[in-house]
């Protein structure tokens, strides 16, 4: 039987008693659903069922399918941004940069549809408008680009569009490794080699990187 809210009194519309914990319910499954499921798999009413309700609770709290699923993208921005700020041990900025990229992998292979929501956005329509926020993902790696960058680690360059590069690099292996690659013994070689490669790409030139005390080292630290 599910729960319909009843007509309350004064004449409240039947959504009226729709509550902020009916919302949580739903929304809190649809992402658990979706950490497996790809997002046009996500069936309204077995979602709604299992909360009890029916698909109109959805349609008036989320507005729909397209909005329960921009819900679901922002709970899982949040949660990509958390697992990548817990990758970083601060030991270095080097080491903490191969951290995170491998944590970025390790939960798009986790939460497959959750990330194909995530990165669905900035794919289709990269935005540049000056009152757009940039995902809560995106900050740790500009956080860790920009310290590469201000340590010498990196060549001197624009911080967003290392950033830009890096992240369109992690991206493409990762996709290729989700839908080519998933049973491949290699996968994680392969990913390996991409990121060493795209770090190697930015990485200051031979004499270029300072060290604390303002002298020159040749040496990147960036492969391994």
């Amino acid at each position: 039987m599910t729960r319909s809210p009843s007509r309350g009194t004064a004449g409240a519309p039947p959504h009226a008693q729709y509550d902020e914990a009916l919302r949580l319910g739903i929304l809190r499954e649809a992402t658990r659903r979706l950490r497996s499921a790809a997002p046009e798999k996500l069936g309204l009413r077995p979602l709604a069922a299992s909360q009890g309700t029916s698909t109109t609770a959805i349609y008036t709290m989320f507005g729909g399918k397209s909005g329960l699923l921009a819900a679901v993208a922002e709970e899982a921005d949040r949660m990509l941004a958390e697992a990548l700020r817990e990758s970083l041990r601060h030991d270095s900025v080097e080491t903490d940069m191969r951290s995170l990229c491998r944590a970025y992998r390790r939960w798009a292979l986790e939460n497959q549809g959750l990330y194909a929501l995530v990165v669905a956005e900035p794919v289709r329509s990269p935005r540049t408008d000056p009152g757009h926020r940039d995902p809560q993902w995106r900050e740790p790696l500009l956080e860790i680009v920009d310290a590469l960058v201000d340590e010498g680690v990196f060549r001197a360059t624009d911080v967003r569009e290392a950033t830009t590069s890096i992240w369109a690099s992690l991206h493409g292996v990762v996709s290729l490794e989700l839908s080519v690659w998933r049973q491949s013994p290699s996968a994680e070689q392969y990913f390996e080699t991409q990121l060493a490669a795209v770090l190697r790409s930015w990485a200051a030139g031979e004499g270029q990187r300072a060290t604390p005390h303002g002298s020159a080292n040749s040496s990147t630290g960036m492969v391994g």
